[in-house]
């Protein structure tokens, strides 16, 4: 009875450990948030995630890209990740009303690559 207690607690360990090392981080939170309306367009764009993601030195592994309504980036390239969070500062110098683009690619912390896209408006 002992020992199929052990072995029993030993394969629940090992599933539950399993199961927390194949999560993916998910984005929880942006600013400007997605699909929402902004008179203002920021100075730069913000992405939480639910975890820390992966940095390797000077390497530019995450990113985001904003692109304005004719299609244009307006981010600098600049990423900068500092734990769960991810900005970069916006360039665009004359806003145009419309829709933005804002693009990502991350690495969480257990290396799996994370994409995704939405948008907001700018309507000054």
């Amino acid at each position: 009875m002992k020992k199929v207690l052990v072995v029993t607690i030993a394969i629940l360990f090992t599933v539950v450990g399993t199961t927390a090392a194949f999560a993916h981080t998910v984005l929880i939170a942006s600013t400007p948030t997605k699909g929402s309306t902004v008179q203002i367009l920021p100075t730069k764009i913000t992405l939480k995630f639910a975890d820390p993601l992966l940095t390797l030195g000077k390497r530019a592994i995450n990113l985001v890209i904003v692109t304005d309504p004719k299609n244009k980036v307006i981010t600098t390239g600049q990423n900068l990740v500092k734990g769960a969070l991810l900005t970069d500062p916006i360039i665009d110098t004359k806003p145009v009303n419309g829709i933005y683009k804002v693009s990502y690619r991350v690495s969480a912390q257990d290396g799996h690559i994370v994409t995704g896209v939405f948008s907001f408006r700018l309507q000054n």
